[in-house]
């Protein structure tokens, strides 16, 4: 088996089987299927509409859900590989083609990631930025008035306090910089600031 851009790991023959099964689909077949597979990439909470959908599909086009199911989650696979490595639409048609899927089929899905991967990114950055999310912060500047090393006497100092939500519960995080270790703090929140700001 070729390289694929979106696994650096060998996948098992299932998922290529999988991917060379839609070829079996009619046209009209496949871009339902490919709209519902996004509908759920750029809903993830919705899983119960998502199944139901697959189960609706499979009833439609006389299918067992149980087979369709599979051959989603091995569709899945690419999508959400490809999101990991910042993949071009091309890259993602070339993967499909290398796993079996014809070139029309590869091309709408190719299409289909070109104009979702804006919001599919977006949406990643988002769950990225909910594992820790800072609540609230607290902070006291101060001056060193004594200390048993002379070149610290009259230093200036932060004591940060961070209240940072961890799944359900929260968890106070205390630091306490020296200003130049404020300064690159401060430097690294604005860059991590401006990057944000270009996926808005």
């Amino acid at each position: 088996m070729q390289l694929l851009h979106f696994s650096k790991e060998a996948l098992p023959d299932s998922v290529s089987t999988d991917i060379q099964n839609l070829n079996k689909l009619s046209e009209e077949q496949y871009v339902s299927l490919t709209d519902i597979l996004f509908r759920f990439l750029t809903e993830p909470k919705e899983t119960g509409r998502f199944l139901s959908q697959l189960n609706e599909f499979a009833s439609e086009n006389g299918m067992s859900p149980g087979p369709l199911k599979n051959l989603v989650k091995s569709v899945l696979l690419v999508p959400n590989g490809a999101l990991k490595r910042n993949l071009t639409a091309e890259q993602v048609k070339a993967d499909l083609i290398t796993l079996g899927l014809n070139e029309d089929k590869a091309s709408h899905f190719a299409d289909q990631w070109k104009v979702r991967y804006p919001a599919l990114s977006r949406l990643a950055v988002e769950q990225t930025l909910m594992v820790n999310q800072l609540v609230d912060m607290e902070w006291k500047f101060g001056v060193t008035a004594g200390s048993s090393e002379l070149h610290k006497v009259g230093s200036i100092f932060l004591q940060l306090k961070l209240v940072v939500r961890k799944g359900n519960a929260t968890e106070n995080i205390f630091m306490e910089l020296t200003l130049p270790q404020f300064y690159s703090f401060l430097h690294e929140m604005e860059r991590a600031k401006a990057s944000l700001d270009c996926f808005s």
